[in-house]
């Protein structure tokens, strides 16, 4: 630690990773992931190595300025660590919890190349990361004390803030740490790319429209006139799994893109500036031979289902979006969709109507659904409509159970709204996946 400062660095090594396994067994999440040293608490929230790697390789090395990659919370070092070992820049990672900095300098140093001399600048810094100056004070001070002359300045800052758990009713101040503070301290420190100081703000995906508005006010304050894009990012599992903000030269030339990752490389991505969206509230039953698809909420959340529907939609052919929230946004359509590898990474299912009921399986009509099906040469059927949760795996298991020696199509079942003068009522619809 630098004389009268409050902050203290790691330096990642050996001595620091052998400390590291006394506190915490390194484990991979994954086979063929490298391994990690984090708390229960760290891995529930660090982010995932695939996605991590796939938001290092989006960004151009070009578009970066001379100088280190600031992770300002750093927590385990994942998403620091990517993006050194694909960018090719030394890391400092800052961490006011001083366990969490030990497990984060035990992780850099193990997944490092060992030829890479420029391994030999990384550090991690215990303390306030908004005391930008203590930060850099402390981080030089280290980098003279093991030989290293250079005072290289920020060419990138990452930020991924804690939150608290109900992200939707808090204000943004009360992320930790606080934006505002951190990134007008920061501005001195930062280096400029072509298009501005590259930033990256990993935000809770809960954030509703005014926050967002509010952290983009932040930015602007602080960056008048820097451009800003919004990402909304699915692993396909029917919800928005991260939302970030690149800023400055990291932007691209939209305002929103969203993107569908894959377990290790990103599948689809489309940008846009984005739009509301209206619903066409069904009176009667989707006729046969219509087409309906379940598309990621990604696309609805960010607005760019026009941009989507672009590329997804034959030229000619009609369409409407019959549930646009939740986990199964619905559309329906005259005509299969394009095949379009933009487009395939956002569909969930997407299938002919073939069957309309009025109730949706239970455990006594199982064989019952079994057998309709399987007279439309069905052989696997998977429930994307809204049941009990207790029940919902149990009537999927019993299904598969009951049609396991049947041969046919796959298919889908999903619930539809339909409104009429007589009021409202749920039709569960089949469609067969060609």
């Amino acid at each position: 630690m630098s004389e009268d400062s409050s902050h203290a660095s790691v330096r990642p090594s050996s001595s620091v990773t052998k400390e590291a396994g006394k506190r915490v067994v390194a484990k991979s999440a994954r086979k063929g992931e490298p391994s990690f040293h984090m708390t229960d608490q760290m891995r529930r929230l660090s982010t995932p190595w695939g996605v991590a790697l796939a938001r290092a390789g989006q960004i151009d090395p070009h578009s970066l300025g001379p100088g280190i990659i600031l992770d300002a919370a750093a927590g385990s070092g994942i998403q620091l660590i990517a993006y050194s070992n694909i960018l090719k820049r030394p890391s400092l990672g800052v961490e006011i919890d001083g366990n969490a900095a030990v497990l984060c300098a035990a992780n850099m140093f193990a997944v490092a190349e060992k030829d890479d001399i420029q391994r030999t600048m990384d550090r991690v810094v215990i303390g306030d990361s908004t005391d930008s100056e203590g930060v850099m004070t402390e981080f030089w001070s280290s980098l003279r004390e093991a030989g290293t002359r250079a005072h290289p300045p920020v060419a990138m800052l990452h930020l991924d803030p804690a939150r608290p758990r109900d992200a939707q009713n808090h204000h943004i101040d009360e992320m930790k740490p606080s934006i505002e503070p951190l990134l007008s301290s920061w501005k001195k420190y930062l280096e400029l790319g072509p298009d501005g100081p590259c930033i990256l703000l990993d935000l809770s995906p809960r954030l509703d429209e005014e926050q967002r508005s509010m952290i983009d006010e932040i930015v602007e304050r602080i960056y008048p006139g820097c451009g800003r894009t919004w990402e909304w990012m699915s692993r396909g599992g029917g919800r928005v799994d991260r939302l970030s903000m690149w800023v400055g030269s990291l932007s691209s030339d939209n305002s929103r893109r969203c993107v569908r990752m894959g377990t290790k490389r990103i599948m689809s991505s489309i940008e846009g500036e984005g739009i509301g969206v209206s619903r066409v509230r069904l009176s009667e039953p989707p006729p046969f031979d219509s087409w309906i698809t379940i598309v990621d909420p990604v696309v609805l959340e960010s607005g760019l289902q026009d941009e989507w529907i672009s590329k997804a939609i034959p030229d000619g052919s009609g369409f409407s979006w019959i549930r646009t929230e939740g986990r199964r946004p619905l559309l329906i359509h005259t005509d299969p969709l394009n095949d379009d590898h933009e487009v395939n990474g956002f569909i969930i299912s997407s299938g002919r109507v073939v069957q309309h009921k009025l109730s949706p399986p239970e455990i006594h009509t199982i064989s019952q659904t079994a057998s309709s099906l399987a007279r439309l040469e069905i052989g696997s059927v998977t429930l994307r409509c809204s049941l009990d949760p207790e029940i919902h795996p149990k009537l999927q298991r019993r299904l598969h159970k009951a049609m396991r020696e049947i041969e046919g199509a796959r298919s889908f079942m999903v619930d539809i709204e339909l409104s009429r003068d007589t009021g409202d009522y749920t039709m569960y619809v089949v469609c067969i996946e060609e």
